[in-house]
């Protein structure tokens, strides 16, 4: 069961957290992600390493500096999981992620 956070800002330390959504992968797939199912078969595929989920090559964005971090709490098939991560802005998010981050 995962907590995930997407807000502006550095850091989380100093950003407030402006979408929260929840993701259990066991015994199946739910919680309030949009996309759970593909969620967790993405992080079933990387045996659960958040930094493994990769960009696409497909998307361009601009060089606009508004960061925005994603934040990762709870437990991954019995691991404790604490995971922050901060991109250049809401395209680089986007385009760095997979389903995962998409909510």
């Amino acid at each position: 069961a995962l907590v995930l956070t997407v807000g502006h800002g550095t850091a989380a330390v100093t950003a407030t957290p402006e979408r929260a959504v929840t993701l259990t992968c066991a015994p199946a797939p739910s919680g309030s992600h949009p996309a759970a199912p593909d969620a967790c078969a993405e992080l079933r595929a990387v045996g659960g390493d958040l930094a493994a989920l990769t960009a696409s090559d497909n998307v361009l964005c601009t060089r606009e500096y508004n960061p925005v971090v994603i934040t990762v709490q709870g437990v991954w098939q019995g691991k404790r999981v604490s995971y922050e991560r901060t991109f250049a802005n809401e395209c680089v998010k986007n385009a760095s992620t997979t389903s995962v981050f998409a909510f």
